[in-house]
């Protein structure tokens, strides 16, 4: 296993240089000849199976909650994984970032993770997974074997299958309406799908986006670095028939740096340093759960999702894809990508954010506040160094999840019973 480890890493830092030769740009040194190596090893490698692991509900069972498994089928025929907490209260759906999955919202355990105070306090809560996350896998007629089934960016995502979730928990749940949590790309996906399909607003009673990842342009991590070299990221894909990225499964790269850090090869100091290297260094991260966080995260999406950011980033807006000039006329009549038609999106917004979050950063909130029409509150994170996976890893994220759990159900995030 180590010298399969060290051979896929030998094959990245060999596609690197090559993608680099002709742009340049990055820090030398060690940063460029193992942690950029190590990403590109997972963006173009990390190619799963179809392996679904256990953590999905083992991750809530161990802790001695109730969970439920639900399986939703989208408008153009993914099926996607629900986890459900059953309560007595009123629901609440938690929506997961780029590359991960419900675990993320049960990993820091009792007390500590999002689902379990909600839980603790009677909601009904509810946690969604993507199409193209290691537990939404299934189509009902494509494999993710096939191109096609990766052909969707956050926007599909916003448009299908937030919507699918919603009606479904409506369906088998007490109220009418809903609160919802969203983390990142969970907040991006709630405004697609409040803009595009705005009847959804009134179906909730709150909604709390943590970091949205709408406006980044001013976002300075690395990995924008890579999101944003379209045509290389395409190339490559074609190339190597490769539109999964980061994908879990036995002897993919993902499994083989969890199986590292497991059997002491890879010290955790070490996945930390990686990680700080993109989200920037708050070292207040709760360590007793690496081991658990690599076991499940990253948890895959598709290179459009990724490129959907990129080129969100270098245009400055929060637009739908970008086809290029002439796929763009062709889909939108237009040579530019329309923006998202947030003055649309009426339901009541808590906006939570923070300054060291280099991927979504507070003037890009700050921006996004102004474009909304009904931000009822906006929290900056106190924390000088809180960053972008703070509000999921951190040892005192469990005050923040307390502070919104407690604010669904104060006079604004009162759900109605049907």
């Amino acid at each position: 296993m180590r010298l399969k480890a060290i051979n896929l890493i030998a094959i990245a830092n060999a596609r690197l240089e090559g993608i680099l030769a002709r742009g340049g740009g990055l820090t030398s040194g060690w940063t460029t000849r193992f942690v950029l190596p190590l990403l590109l090893l997972l963006l173009l490698l990390g190619v799963g199976s179809l392996w679904v692991f256990a953590g999905c509900r083992h991750s809530i069972t161990r802790h001695g909650y109730p969970v439920e498994l639900h399986k939703v089928t989208t408008q153009d025929g993914y099926i996607l994984t629900l986890v459900r907490i059953p309560g007595k209260g009123a629901p609440v759906l938690i929506m997961h970032g780029l590359i991960a999955s419900s675990v993320d919202w049960t990993v820091q355990g009792p007390d500590k993770a999002l689902a379990f105070i909600a839980a603790d306090q009677g909601h009904d809560v509810w946690l969604g997974n993507v199409r193209g996350n290691t537990f939404s896998k299934e189509h009902i007629k494509l494999t993710r074997k096939d191109a096609e089934y990766w052909r969707f960016s956050f926007h599909e995502i916003g448009l299908y299958d937030l919507p699918a979730m919603v009606d479904y928990i409506r369906l088998n749940s007490s109220s009418d309406t809903l609160h919802y949590i969203g983390h990142s790309q969970g907040g991006a996906v709630f405004l697609v799908m409040a803009s595009m399909r705005p009847l959804y607003n009134r179906k909730f009673a709150s909604v709390h986006l943590m970091a949205p990842a709408a406006y980044i342009h001013r976002a300075t991590s690395p990995v924008f670095q890579f999101t944003t070299r379209v045509e290389e990221l395409e190339t490559i894909a074609k190339m190597t028939r490769t539109y999964e990225m980061v994908g879990r499964g036995p002897g993919s790269p993902v499994e083989l740096l969890h199986a590292g850090h497991k059997m002491g090869l890879i010290p955790t100091d070490l996945v930390l340093t990686n990680v700080w290297y993109f989200t920037g260094v708050h070292d207040s991260i709760n360590r007793s759960i690496v081991g658990d966080i690599l076991a499940n995260t990253p948890a895959g999406c598709s290179l459009y999702q990724l490129l959907h950011f990129g080129r969100n980033h270098l245009a400055k807006s929060f637009q739908q894809y970008d086809y290029g000039p002439d796929g763009n006329v062709r889909r939108y009549g237009a040579r530019v990508p329309p923006e998202y038609p947030l003055r649309n999106v009426t339901a009541p917004i808590s906006l939570y954010y923070s300054e060291a979050d280099n991927f979504v950063p507070a003037e890009d909130v700050e921006d996004l506040a102004d474009s909304l029409p009904n931000v009822v509150h906006k929290h900056r994170i106190g924390l000088r160094k809180w960053n972008h996976i703070d509000y999921l890893y951190d040892t005192n994220a469990h005050r923040l999840y307390r502070s919104v759990v407690a604010s669904l159900t104060d006079q604004r995030g009162t759900a109605e019973k049907k």
